[in-house]
């Protein structure tokens, strides 16, 4: 339960055991690597880019005719598919990358084609449906020697007051009409003369310029062959849809193909983390302690002629850090990651607020039906969709989170919002529920400062130890140890007194709370000279200078009245929605599905909104009331150089972490 030790080496070979290097970082993550040289990363031009570009290629045409469709589940948690190496070659042995990728282009190329094709019919159809009405061949001149044609749509109010404004134009010219409800199609032949007035008066009038398609037929006959064009390309479409169908078929060839450059792309990444002269290349990097002599025994395997040497980190060094706990507290690490990691050599506090955490989303969330349905889905999404990492750990956290939400579910007796199977005195087998947050309120209240104070003082106690392990005395006993004994000796004091509570010994707790309120305002300030640092020490018992004060402590405390507030509240919309459903159970046939559906909407409603609040407030609580109080963050993560795909994840022969 602590920070894993590591070790800082340097691994010395010749040039040519390089690869052999390479095989080893494949088959050991569990180490950091250092780059040792300041030139550019080269795997901006590794020699299989090109080929990652032509995989990219296929996949986005791929996307044009079967766009994905993944759902919200899938998206946010779904994992690489593992698979042995042996399924992994085979999918890549069996199609050619370049075969691939010229049938994609072939596929591009005809589907723009089409698509092209496909528009200009329609455009012409459009276009020939309009002059329906004409009922001759389309195949008459549009240009001619001292005339100009004009063809389009008036309005029938703006078609009158036209007629009018141009009689005299019309009366030397052609022209033809189509009138139906809304408007006038015209075709005009104007004696070119004439050409400029009249275009003013077009556009005066809101004339609508309509193209009429030169075609052999009248339009009816015209759009009756174009329709049969437009059915024989969405018949070559469907073809192609065909064709591409066979090419996602062979999608998961194309992941392989895909995750094998990559993982070429950064072995040529690992060998640029090396430092080389004209014989020899070097390595560095951080290594945990107890994997050390696994490493050594794969180095051995590998290659014959090496040098290898390890030390301590210095005080000089910025380690990374790796945290290491118990399995039932590892999940609790995504929320130390969160905030950020300790500095190597502080202590992890991931083990000593893993219980905290617990107890405070267990109250907020507090209910039985709510906790099985946070453990029953996290179990399933874990099953069905293989989530990795940080996912993985967030569901691991959440499965483990369900049970304090059980557990005081079954003390609050609360079941989706209700407490059923009560008995005459209101209990269930005489026992539950213990609290009742709706009718015991202060109780509820009580606990929930109570839960404050005790946790502002675990706090403290940790800042303090946390102090000592870093040699800072000063900060142990001024900034952790008068706090604890000033807050401490102030509760006792003066909560016997207002409570009434007399035992002996009480007077001695007067003292101490004077010596440490002496000791604050005597060392709060101890950076400043003089009547500074006095003032600066008053100060910082209120709370405005300082890492600490009595409004900070106030404040924090009060912060945990939430925890049962929230409790309440799920607690009240669960009844809530219980009696809506109820209130429809007696509608004639439809009663029992309005029932269900108002039911099951509102407890699914009603459970994320509680595990999103529970969530929320308990990791807020847990950061600013406690890991505000003594963690310093600032640390490095071990970041592992893993040389894998992004589609697949090979099984390891070996036991990796």
């Amino acid at each position: 339960m602590a920070i894993l030790k590591v070790e800082k080496f340097w691994l010395i070979l010749p040039k040519e055991k390089e690869e052999k290097v390479v095989d080893t970082f494949k088959n050991f993550e569990n180490v950091h690597w250092e780059k040792l040289t300041g030139e550019e990363n080269t795997e901006k031009s590794s020699p299989y880019d090109s080929y990652v570009t032509k995989l990219d290629e296929i996949f986005k045409i791929l996307r044009i005719f079967y766009p994905e469709g993944k759902g919200f589940l899938e998206a946010f948690f779904s994992g690489r598919e593992e698979i042995t190496e042996e399924e992994f070659e085979k999918l890549r042995t069996e199609v050619s990358i370049d075969s691939l990728y010229k049938e994609a282009k072939n596929l591009e190329r005809a589907l723009n084609v089409i698509e092209d094709k496909k528009k200009r019919l329609s455009e012409l159809y459009e276009e020939t449906a309009y002059w329906l009405d004409i009922n001759e061949d389309l195949n008459f001149p549009r240009v001619f020697k001292r005339f100009i044609l004009y063809s389009g749509t008036f309005s029938r109010d703006e078609w009158s007051n036209f007629l009018e404004e141009s009689k005299d134009i019309l009366e030397e010219s052609w022209y033809r009409t189509f009138v139906n409800n809304k408007n006038v199609k015209v075709i005009f032949i104007i004696p070119k003369q004439f050409s400029e007035v009249f275009e003013n008066l077009l556009q005066k009038h809101n004339f609508i310029h309509k193209r009429i398609p030169y075609l052999k037929d009248s339009p009816q006959k015209s759009l009756e062959r174009i329709q049969k064009s437009l059915n024989k390309v969405d018949e070559d479409l469907k073809n192609l849809y065909c064709k591409a169908k066979e090419l996602l078929d062979k999608k998961k060839n194309i992941f392989a193909w895909y995750d094998y450059y990559i993982t070429k792309i950064k072995e040529t990444g690992a060998k640029n983390l090396a430092y080389r002269s004209n014989y020899f290349a070097i390595f560095s990097g951080w290594i945990p302690k107890k994997d050390k002599e696994k490493f050594l025994s794969m180095l051995r395997e590998n290659i014959s002629d090496f040098v290898f040497e390890s030390k301590d980190p210095d005080k000089d060094d910025d380690p990374p850090v790796i945290l290491d706990n118990p399995k039932i507290i590892k999940p609790f690490e995504f929320l130390t990651r969160l905030y950020g990691l300790p500095p190597y050599g502080f202590i992890d506090p991931t083990p000593f607020m893993a219980p905290f955490y617990m107890l405070f989303f267990g109250i907020c969330l507090g209910d039985i039906g709510y906790g099985l349905l946070l453990l029953i889905s996290s179990l399933w999404i874990k099953n069905r969709y293989k989530p990795e990492d940080d996912t993985k750990q967030l569901l691991d956290l959440l499965t483990v989170l369900s049970i304090p939400s059980i557990i005081v579910g079954t003390l609050t007796w609360s079941f989706f919002g209700n407490q059923p199977l009560l008995g005459p005195d209101g209990k269930f087998l005489k026992v539950f529920p213990l609290i009742n947050p709706s009718q015991d309120l202060i109780t509820a209240l009580g606990i929930s400062l109570f839960i404050g104070v005790a946790s502002q003082f675990y706090a403290l106690i940790l800042r303090f130890i946390s102090c000592l392990k870093i040699k800072d005395y000063e900060g142990a006993l001024y900034d952790a140890g008068l706090w604890i004994l000033f807050l401490g000796s102030l509760l006792v004091y003066f909560g016997s007194k207002v409570l009434g509570i007399k035992f002996s010994g009480v007077e001695i707790f007067k003292y101490i709370l004077i010596f440490s309120l002496v000791g604050l305002v005597l060392t709060q300030g101890r950076d400043k000279k003089g009547i500074a640092r006095i003032l600066v020490g008053l100060i910082s018992l209120y709370g405005i200078m300082g890492g600490y004060g009595l409004t900070s402590f106030v404040g924090d405390v009060l912060s945990y009245s939430r925890l049962f507030a929230l409790n309440l509240v799920g607690s009240i919309f669960g009844f809530v929605i219980t009696q809506l459903a109820n209130m429809v159970k007696g509608i004639p046939v439809l009663g029992w599905i309005f029932l269900v559906l108002i039911w099951v909407g509102g407890q699914v409603l009603n459970f994320v909104l509680s595990t999103l609040s529970a969530f929320v407030h308990s990791t807020r609580l847990q950061f600013l009331e406690l890991y505000g109080r003594f963690f310093v963050d600032g640390g490095r993560k071990f970041f592992p150089y893993k040389i894998e795909g992004k589609f697949f994840r090979i099984k390891k022969n070996y036991d990796g972490r």
